[in-house]
């Protein structure tokens, strides 16, 4: 992808009532970059779904955790932290085959990071027209 540009952080307690303000966020900030309806719409279940898994995974309802949203050039990156949070690992058990089909078949790019500061990146670019 491109060179990041612009970096929007959005911290949220783990709780699920808290999801619909990452999607208004990143349909708000897709909107912004130029993306069609529908690939806001992918973009929005995208994000829900590793919201979802990471208040599922967490061992307790008081921690957070952060996502930041990369405004790139040609697209947007988006990346999950949650570090203190005592979170069980994400996506590692054949359980979450669809969650992560669901994500790779919405988002261009999906990143299942381990020992890194972010547990996970996905990324759309912006399809300009020709």
């Amino acid at each position: 992808m491109g060179n990041e540009q612009t970096a929007i952080e959005l911290t949220l307690p783990l709780r699920a009532e808290y999801v619909s303000v990452a999607r208004l966020t990143v349909s708000g900030i897709a909107n912004r970059i130029g993306f069609d309806i529908e690939t806001i719409e992918d973009i929005k279940v995208a994000v829900a779904e590793v919201c979802n898994k990471i208040i599922r995974g967490s061992n307790s309802k008081e921690g957070k955790y952060k996502i930041t949203f990369n405004i790139l050039t040609d697209g947007l990156e988006i990346l999950f932290d949650c570090s203190g949070s005592n979170i069980n690992c994400l996506f590692d058990s054949d359980d979450d085959i669809l969650g992560i089909s669901i994500i790779e078949a919405l988002m261009d790019e999906l990143k299942i990071l381990k020992n890194e500061p972010y547990i996970l990146a996905m990324s759309k670019i912006l399809e300009r027209d020709r």
